[in-house]
């Protein structure tokens, strides 16, 4: 009797495994004709962060120039604050900007600080978070961070006092380094990583909503503002295998990486032989007034241009479909994408698209 179910079951799987995958159900992403800013005017050193008061004026921080820029909803420049330095109100390296709850504009730096500024740009104070890496807001007294440790990189979520609450992934310094002695038998660590394959940390904001996750599975963690965790996003998509057209392009991708930096060709041997099997499953997530979008990786990565597939979700976890856009935005505000583009003499710019969902 025993044998029999089992045989039963194994059959079962078999005919489970044969039949056509349930297809996802299609949504639409509808985008308007482009507003492009600082494409003649060459506003921007860089552009590194969007975001949009309650009077969807928008702002772009220049983590280059280190400063803010303040634009109407059309595209007028209003105002610029900021610049490199250590004093209230300066910048020393500014990763993101999210416009607060409390109505204020938070700029968090990739190292230590977090300042937080009136939307007509005056200074009102500024956090120290030292040891803290790749800021991010959660809510007034909750932030996003992650730590070197040594046998990897770990994402917390602390208080303004520094304080770590949650602990969250973390990435082996093994999946992207390699130790090796240089001319002189001295061990030095060698790091290289690609979004492919190394798992990357996922985090996003918007509208008193978080996420937390890691790039190599999809179970992507949503927080409130006072960083409770709330129902979790998670999908059974598995990882897509690396062809070896996809192998290939990574593999020179590692040796051209390598020769800019005049390491030695053992580096690249080293570093090659971490490339797994499979690729990752998730690129990035953003976060509008009413959903959730997660993009994933393409089916191709070499293929130029590519369609990102992007699962849409209800801000409360709900699958809805899957949309496709051809680029990963900025910022996503409840009428808006922001884009970064690049000239091909060098110049960065924003291009502004209205977005909407049609039945």
């Amino acid at each position: 009797m025993i044998k029999r179910l089992a045989t039963c079951l194994a059959l079962l799987s078999v005919i489970a495994a044969s039949l056509p995958a349930i297809p996802e159900p299609p949504v639409t992403i509808k985008l308007g004709p482009p507003l492009e800013i600082g494409r003649a005017e060459l506003l921007f050193g860089s552009v590194a962060s969007v975001c949009e008061d309650d009077a969807a004026n928008f702002y772009v921080l220049d983590q280059r120039e280190q400063k803010v820029l303040k634009f109407s909803p059309d595209g007028r420049l209003l105002l610029t604050f900021g610049r490199k330095g250590q004093g209230p109100g300066d910048f020393q390296s500014p990763g993101q900007i999210v416009f607060t709850s409390g109505g204020d504009l938070a700029v968090l730096e990739d190292i230590n600080y977090v300042s937080f500024h009136k939307t007509d740009g005056a200074f009102v104070r500024r956090l120290d978070l030292n040891g803290r890496l790749g800021l991010g807001f959660v809510g007034l007294d909750r932030y996003y961070a992650w730590d070197w440790r040594p046998e990897d990189r770990q994402q917390l979520l602390v208080d303004a006092k520094n304080t770590v609450l949650k602990t969250f992934h973390s990435i082996a310094r093994d999946r992207f380094s390699a130790l090796l002695p240089d001319e002189s038998g001295r061990s030095v660590m060698f790091n290289y990583s690609h979004e492919a394959y190394v798992p990357q940390f996922l985090y996003a904001h918007g509208g008193g909503l978080s996420a937390i996750g890691i790039s190599d599975r999809y179970e992507i963690a949503l927080l409130d503002e006072k960083g409770q965790t709330l129902e979790p996003i998670r999908r059974d998509v598995k990882p897509g295998k690396l062809s070896a057209k996809e192998r290939d392009f990574l593999e020179r991708g590692l040796r051209d990486f390598v020769k800019s930096k005049n390491w030695p060709d053992r580096v690249s041997r080293e570093l090659g032989k971490k490339i797994p099997a499979f690729k990752n499953i998730i690129s990035a997530v953003l976060i509008s007034p009413t959903r959730v979008l997660i993009f994933r990786f393409p089916p191709d990565i070499t293929a130029e241009p590519s369609r990102l597939p992007v699962d849409v979700f209800t801000r409360g976890g709900a699958f809805l479909g899957t949309a496709e856009l051809p680029e990963v935005p900025l910022f996503i505000s409840g009428s808006a994408m922001y884009f970064s583009r690049a000239a091909a003499d060098g110049n960065v710019y924003l291009i502004k698209r209205s977005y909407s969902f049609p039945p």
